[in-house]
């Protein structure tokens, strides 16, 4: 891929070691010697630093044969990166407080220009909202771009049900060198084939813990909204919401029963606010777009399952085939059946719910 001068400044500036983010800003300002303060952030730095170390790295980041390693390096690890003030750069995420300087990619970066919507939610997700959040997600999908994480949970079930079209963005919390969980491995390799897997570390930048708040602000400033599926009183799913507010940006949550502790935070934040989500046309509606479903054909004996199911909520697979007439095992493959069309969803313990 290649770059412009401007592009490798910034490329470079943010492999440097030693340096946050801060830092590293005020280094670029340094280092371009056009900008009339350009020696106010250099004192700055060599305060901070040491005159020393600043030197090391001032000769570092302009020395031709390690700018040449540090491209080279990225290009055959497959990673392509977008650099702040580029013209492939988000604009969304480029108006927000801290932009990432490198946006380390791996996939279609051309999804970084398109409209995006961000789901996310916790590891303990209940079944039956898997279902939804991967129904939802392979509806928006054909609309806009979902964005989401790699964790188990919420953020799997978004990214299968997005990369039916392949309009999907996952936010790693470290390096693409660094992925955890490793079970998500195969997924995420699915993800970079047919989406676009993004970092706003180098690739072999393990993770750390701080990292995944801090990531959690690119789901938000990359989208125009955020759908929480799921989220406990304390989450990862609630920090991202928090961001997606702060910017400006529309709020959805899936509503949850009560006493499940893994939709209280959901609960709450529609208290205050977010916006109660039941289906994709909550969604879309609020951005002025249409979405045009598709009619699933239904066995009668399909129609009376998921009646059941609709009127009655979570129920057993005896009572459920007591109600259609059926056998148990009739009733299971029907419901198998129901599943994969997206209309039902398995609870655990032989119990059933609609979508």
């Amino acid at each position: 891929m290649n770059y412009t001068d401007e592009e490798c400044d910034v490329i470079v500036a943010d492999g440097l070691e030693g340096l946050n983010y801060k830092q590293k800003r005020a280094f670029l300002c340094a280092a371009d010697e056009k900008r009339g303060e350009h020696m106010k952030y250099e004192q700055l730095l060599i305060k901070s630093l040491g005159g020393g170390v600043y030197n090391k790295i001032k000769a570092l980041f302009r020395d031709g044969n390690y700018r040449l390693g540090v491209l080279e390096k990225l290009g055959k690890r497959g990673i392509k990166c977008v650099a702040l003030g580029s013209s492939g750069y988000p604009a969304l995420l480029a108006k927000t407080p801290a932009p990432p300087l490198v946006l380390y990619c791996t996939g279609r970066i051309e999804l970084l220009k398109t409209d995006c919507f961000a789901i996310v939610g916790s590891r303990r997700t209940p079944a039956a909202t898997l279902a939804a959040c991967k129904k939802i997600a392979g509806e928006l999908s054909s609309c806009m771009t979902v964005v989401t994480g790699i964790a188990d949970g919420a953020d799997s079930a978004a990214m299968r049900g997005a990369l039916t079209t392949g309009n999907l963005i996952c936010v790693l919390p470290g390096g693409h060198d660094c992925i955890l969980p490793s079970a998500n491995a195969g997924l995420l390799k699915e993800a970079e084939g047919k989406g676009l897997v993004i970092s706003e570390w180098p690739p072999h930048t393990p993770v750390l813990r701080y990292m995944y708040t801090v990531r959690n602000r690119i789901i938000a400033g990359l989208s125009r909204g955020v759908l929480v599926a799921a989220a406990p009183k304390k989450s990862g799913a609630l920090i991202t919401a928090s961001y997606a507010a702060d910017y400006g940006r529309d709020v959805f949550a899936f509503p949850h029963s009560l006493g499940i502790s893994s939709g209280e935070g959901s609960n709450e934040i529609i208290k205050n606010g977010a916006a109660l989500c039941q289906n994709v046309l909550d969604i879309l509606s609020a951005f002025g777009l249409e979405y045009k479903t598709e009619e699933k054909t239904l066995t009668p004996q399909e129609e009376s399952v998921i009646t059941f199911l609709r009127q009655n909520g979570r129920s057993h697979i005896q009572a459920i085939a007591s109600a259609a007439g059926l056998k148990v095992f009739q009733a299971v493959t029907i419901l198998s059946s129901l599943e994969i069309k997206g209309l039902a969803a398995r609870c655990g313990g032989n119990m059933y719910e609609s979508c």
